[in-house]
């Protein structure tokens, strides 16, 4: 028998096995058709001929909607303009038919409510679902992200065969409320989420209203109370904890009170006399370093604390 031959008798029976097989489908209790995988192996075979692969699809339909990243790789492997139109031929007639997306059943399902530190995803998934009318969930559809104070991984995310989407959502910079937003067709819905303080990247310490560059004055016989805060990466206030101060030459200054309130923490320093000497101050695995001079006349450029 001449391979041509053979090639003909081969290509008629595996097109009648697909159909037999896309008929069986169409009859079981789920309405299977073509799956993605089913069409890429035809794509990516030299069995059938193109019109042959087009006859096919009109009478098998698909069981998904095409996006527009799969419609590039379907001509990445080689359908023609015939192949394209019957596959937009099955979407048409899938949407006439389907049951139109339900408000009611969709919407966000898991993950909402839940609080996570500023630049880092939040503890527990965020989950989207779209259902139709029926109850039965959406696969294949498109969904639109957007955040506010907040990022997401993909503005554009497709549905999978339960008609979920896991939204990947970085929270912040900013603590406080995260608002997101999932659109498909005509239902928009918002999920919130809270943002919390990261850990702490650095301490600040205050004497009255100034800010301490890494220098301050004491007069003989003054005291003064350091203010100290803590910030995360993104500038949000962080909390103090583990509060510890030292002096270098205590003959020069001593640590007198440390403790912490609701606003952060508190270091109370005492001259004992003339002299400069360091002030280390550690809390929330931060540390910053004050070099502390008393002197009985102002120090020029340094903050004179009190």
């Amino acid at each position: 028998m001449r391979p041509a031959v053979v090639a003909r008798g081969t290509r008629a029976a595996l097109l009648l096995l697909l159909f037999a097989a896309a008929t069986a489908h169409s009859q079981g209790p789920g309405g299977e058709r073509l799956r993605k995988t089913d069409l890429v192996r035809l794509l990516s075979g030299l069995t059938l001929a193109p019109d042959e692969l087009a006859a096919l699809i009109r009478r098998s339909c698909l069981s998904f909607t095409p996006t527009s990243r799969d419609r590039a790789d379907f001509v990445a492997l080689g359908a023609d303009p015939a192949v394209l139109r019957e596959i937009d031929g099955c979407v048409r007639r899938a949407a006439a038919v389907r049951p139109p997306l339900s408000g009611v059943r969709s919407g966000f399902v898991l993950g909402v409510g839940q609080h996570g530190a500023a630049g880092a995803h939040p503890p527990l998934p965020l989950m989207f679902e779209l259902r139709d009318t029926a109850g039965l969930p959406v696969a294949g559809r498109e969904v639109a992200l957007s955040v506010t104070n907040g990022r997401v991984g993909a503005p554009l995310v497709v549905t999978d065969s339960s008609g979920r989407v896991h939204v990947d959502v970085t929270l912040g910079p900013r603590v406080g409320p995260v608002e997101v937003t999932a659109q498909a067709g005509a239902i928009e819905r918002q999920a919130t989420l809270y943002a919390d303080p990261a850990p702490a990247a650095k301490l600040t310490l205050r004497c009255g209203e100034a800010r301490l560059d890494g220098r301050m004055s004491l007069a003989p016989g003054g005291a003064a109370v350091l203010r100290v805060t803590a910030q995360d990466a993104f500038g949000n206030e962080a909390s103090v904890t583990g509060l510890q101060a030292a002096s270098g030459d205590r003959g020069v200054v001593r640590v007198t009170f440390v403790g912490t309130d609701a606003a952060g923490g508190l270091v109370r320093v005492a001259p004992r006399g003339a002299g400069s000497t360091s002030l280390v101050v550690v809390a929330s695995r931060q540390r910053e370093d004050v070099r502390i001079t008393v002197a009985l006349a102002p120090v020029a450029g340094v903050t004179l604390c009190p």
